[in-house]
């Protein structure tokens, strides 16, 4: 009796979002459905990485010899799932279905990110924080000074800094929150 292969393509007909898991139909058994399989992801203990396929989507799955036990490796291109335009071998790229992107290309140093709108952007350290609203409006929150290149950034003062103008030297007594810089 020849030894079946254990490398499966499959699509995932259901998720166990909570378990990572997932139910795959192998098209060239009958649509035959598995069991539920576990999904192999990068790194599951101290540091945690998820994305679960799809449903609908095509996977490789690799199965015991009975098609009772396995795992699915991953997602697969194919001619109807095809891979984004504009690829090399020195990018690294993820787009979501909303059409946000990801994408850095190491040949060319370049990061981009791109939301679509309605999204919103928020970064956070050190008790500063970066927040772009679904308007497009940028807040930005500063534990310290806010600074430009080498120097602090000129043209912004707080209330209680000592500031020089034309009339002389003098200490900002008012402040607003709506500021335009020209």
């Amino acid at each position: 009796m020849g030894e079946e292969s254990t490398f499966r393509v499959a699509i995932v007909q259901q998720q166990d979002v909570a378990g990572a898991r997932v139910r795959v139909a192998f098209p060239d058994h009958d649509q035959m459905q598995s069991y539920w399989l576990p999904i192999i992801f990068p790194k599951t203990q101290n540091d945690k990485s998820y994305w679960i396929p799809d449903l609908g989507e095509q996977v490789v799955c690799l199965m015991d010899q009975h098609d009772e036990a396995g795992a699915v490796v991953g997602a697969i291109y194919s001619s109807a799932d095809t891979p984004p335009a504009g690829m090399t071998a020195d990018k690294w790229h993820v787009a979501f279905k909303d059409g946000a992107s990801f994408e850095y290309d190491r040949a060319a140093h370049a990061l981009a990110i791109a939301l679509p709108s309605g999204a919103t952007l928020s970064i956070a350290a050190g008790g500063a924080a970066i927040a772009i609203d679904a308007s497009g409006n940028v807040k930005v929150v500063a534990a310290g000074q806010i600074q430009l290149g080498g120097g602090t950034l000129k043209g912004v003062a707080r209330l209680g800094d000592q500031v020089t103008c034309p009339a002389g030297l003098g200490t900002i007594t008012s402040a607003s929150a709506n500021v335009q810089a020209d």
